[in-house]
């Protein structure tokens, strides 16, 4: 599961971010959408994988900036190669780390999103307390689990809640699971 899923390496990694591809951008898709987001925005994804999301969001955000931030080596070459262009133009940027230590300034971003990644943080109350740090004041956070994924861990919206979210919506879809909350 570790090496398939959490920090994605070798071939139980690549088996997994076949996977990914294959499944995953309905997902990606209902993420962008709950989400919402305008030319302009400066956007971070946490556990980005294979792209997909960071590919949906590199159209819809043309004048702004995409950010994916994950530990996998090999999730970095696969989405490398899947948006070269918009790394190559100066309109996404990836970084190798997580969630718990994020390499960005105070009120950096406008929105951020984590699909199928958050049960897997190791806390996931100071994770979210970091991503409100780069995140400004009104800035959405959406996450997303798909039932591949094990879904939503219980009590997730109180997670949210409690590390100072506001407005925490949960919406079921045929994709899975996606909530959304302001900062």
């Amino acid at each position: 599961m570790e090496d398939m899923f959490v920090i994605p390496a070798g071939k139980a990694g690549e088996r997994g971010a076949d996977l990914m591809v294959r499944a995953g951008g309905k997902m990606a898709r209902r993420v962008v959408e709950v989400l919402a987001p305008r030319r302009h925005n400066r956007i971070v994804e946490i556990g980005f994988g294979p792209g997909l999301a960071l590919e949906l969001l590199a159209r819809e955000v043309p004048d702004g900036h995409v950010t994916g931030v994950d530990p996998s080596e090999l999730m970095h070459r696969r989405a490398t190669e899947r948006n070269a262009a918009a790394i190559e133009d100066g309109r996404m940027t990836l970084v190798r780390g997580t969630v718990a230590h994020l390499p960005f300034d105070d009120n950096s971003y406008d929105a951020a999103l984590a699909v199928d990644n958050l049960h897997f943080w190791p806390d996931p109350g100071a994770g979210l307390s970091e991503l409100r740090r780069v995140l400004h004041d009104g800035a959405v956070m959406v996450a997303a689990f798909t039932p591949p994924s094990g879904g939503p861990p219980a009590g997730f919206e109180h997670l949210f809640r409690r590390a100072g979210f506001s407005d925490v919506a949960t919406q079921s879809f045929p994709e899975g699971v996606v909530l959304s909350a302001v900062n």
